[in-house]
């Protein structure tokens, strides 16, 4: 009897041992998906954003396509992402009986010399291009339209096509600007659609290199970010100076700032 018991304890012992062992590895397996979920859920706050600032920019709110652009970059160059991308490949490899990381993401990311810039860039050349290719195309379609050689004087006819060109003036600044704001949209659905899915599908697939070459990537268009809110900046100004009241509420406001400024420096 006592040999029983002692091949029973034993075997109890082992039953306890893999039913420990069990419920380490589920505890393994919860904190890794944690730290995928907390990785994956910038995707979805990427695409949030760019939906905030399709608002935003309407209502020509430029503190808040600020405060956006600022979340861009922090979104996607986040210390805490990468925390978790570390806390991923160190649990994945301890599950798997792999060995662990050599480096962690921040490591890999500083020794990538050779990744290449992905993200759309925008300059101020750029959109002044657009705008002059608005501008002509403007003054073609008044000419396709109007210059038949009916007006009674040439001051007549000159004076619509003024008024005409005015007009595609005020339009192609209010489009400058907007499309200089619409870029960080852009950026957010191009970090959203095909960098983030190339981190978190390397990830799954314990890829830490090329986690960390996709991070570069967003790290890379992140930092673009604030300089392109710059370019929105200018541009809004631009389309203030020309028409004030183009800007619906913020334009009315900002008038009265200066009013009230003028006011105070009277005194």
């Amino acid at each position: 009897m006592g040999e029983l018991a002692d091949r029973v304890a034993r075997l109890e012992g082992e039953v306890t041992e893999a039913q420990e062992a069990l419920r380490v590895v589920a505890k393994i397996d919860e904190e890794i998906e944690n730290a995928l979920e907390e990785v994956e859920s910038v995707q979805e706050a990427l695409l949030n954003l760019s939906w905030e600032l399709d608002g935003e920019i309407a209502d020509h709110n430029y503190s808040a396509v600020e405060r956006c652009a600022d979340e861009l970059w922090g979104l996607v160059d986040s210390e805490q992402v990468r925390r978790a991308v570390d806390t991923v490949a160190l649990l994945t490899a301890v599950r798997d009986g792999h060995p662990l990381p050599a480096a962690s993401v921040d490591g890999l990311m500083d020794g990538l010399k050779d990744v290449e810039a992905s993200h759309p860039t925008l300059t101020q050349e750029a959109l002044d291009q657009e705008f002059q290719a608005a501008m002509d195309r403007a003054e073609s379609t008044w000419k396709e339209i109007y210059d038949d050689g009916s007006w009674d004087s040439e001051d007549e006819r000159n004076d619509h096509l003024a008024d005409h060109m005015h007009e595609a003036r005020q339009e192609a600044t209010s489009d400058r600007a907007a499309r200089a704001g619409r870029f960080l949209m852009e950026l957010c659905d191009h970090l959203a659609e095909t960098v983030w899915p190339e981190v978190t599908g390397a990830l799954r697939r314990a890829d830490l290199e090329k986690a960390a070459r996709a991070l570069k990537e967003a790290s890379m268009a992140g930092k673009t970010a604030p300089a392109v809110y710059k370019l929105y900046e200018v541009n809004l100004s631009v389309q203030y100076e020309s028409s004030p009241y183009s800007l619906g509420a913020v334009g009315e406001q900002l008038m009265a700032f200066e009013s009230w400024l003028g006011t105070e420096g009277r005194h």
